[in-house]
């Protein structure tokens, strides 16, 4: 199986203007993937309680059955689409893909 975690992070200049609210519909945008995308086995979308102005705000961590699960997820039009309408708000800036 595959472990995919994704950490996201406010763009600058968003974080002081109603992080809160944009951070809650990152997280609901985010949920309805799995709805959406099939083999998707586990998507947990955890906001970051660490205080730390560089921590990341929101923590994805996904499973999948094996890498073929994930590339399909990851070329999925939903998620292209999650990616596009995410790219201005809270991007990725970090990711880890492993077996276990």
């Amino acid at each position: 199986m595959i472990k995919h975690i994704v950490f996201f992070r406010l763009l600058p200049g968003l974080r002081e203007a109603g992080a809160a609210d944009l951070l809650e519909e990152v997280s609901y945008q985010l949920g309805l993937l799995p709805a959406l995308v099939p083999g998707i086995l586990n998507f947990e979308i955890c906001r970051n309680i660490a205080v730390d102005p560089k921590a990341a705000d929101i923590v994805l961590v996904s499973e999948f059955t094996d890498t073929d699960a994930l590339k399909a997820y990851q070329i999925h039009p939903a998620h292209l689409a999650f990616v596009e309408w995410n790219r201005n708000k809270c991007p990725k800036m970090a990711v880890a893909d492993y077996e276990f």
